[in-house]
């Protein structure tokens, strides 16, 4: 992957459901990641949700966009698997009162078709194929701690890696009743526990 074309799929990274914005302090950082040799035993994603929503067991994605030239997008998605041990938090901010921060890894059989994912694209290159691959996170399957009306549901997601080497905020404060579909959305949610 070229540098520019790093550098844009890394601004782009991880947008809760394709929406929000990267905080500009964080450009820096994230254009550092090269999904192509980014060690994926250190790759630690972070969702920060107010207390009335939670995310589901398996709802949190990593979404891999790979490009060869002449070929169409192809979209590849991986489970994260919910970390709780606090050694493994010990990077990421203390949650405002009223927010809980949930921490997610890859699991071990998705590190290894993500490394098969990226073999192969090394493998096209040396092939003289050109192409690109990035990295995108979505929490898309929530559930419902809490019926009352909220003003706003602000979501923060952080991600870490080999590059960064701490937890990052690549998606700050985004309300998700902001956005009218999304809001629509979470009138439907089932209340968790069910």
């Amino acid at each position: 992957m070229n540098r520019l074309a790093r550098v844009v799929a890394s601004a782009a990274v991880l947008m809760l459901a394709g929406c929000g914005s990267v905080p500009l302090t964080s450009i820096p950082p994230l254009a550092r990641i090269d999904a192509k040799t980014t060690d994926l035993s250190m790759l630690r994603v972070a969702v920060q949700l107010p207390d009335a929503l939670r995310p589901r067991s398996g709802g949190v994605k990593l979404d891999v966009v790979t490009k060869l030239a002449g070929e169409a997008e192809a979209k590849t998605s991986f489970a994260m698997t919910e970390m709780s041990q606090t050694r493994d938090r010990v990077d990421l901010p203390a949650p405002p009162r009223g927010f809980s921060i949930y921490a997610y890894r890859l699991s071990p059989a998705d590190a290894t078709r993500f490394e098969a994912l990226r073999a192969s694209m090394v493998e096209q290159g040396r092939n003289g194929k050109r192409g690109s691959m990035g990295l995108g996170v979505a929490a898309k399957e929530f559930c419902r701690a809490d019926a009352a009306p909220q003003a706003s549901l602000l979501v923060t997601i952080y991600l870490m890696t080999s590059e960064t080497k701490g937890f990052v905020p690549v998606v700050r404060d985004f309300n998700l009743l902001g956005d009218p579909a999304m809001a629509t959305g979470l009138e439907s949610l089932e209340p968790c526990g069910q």
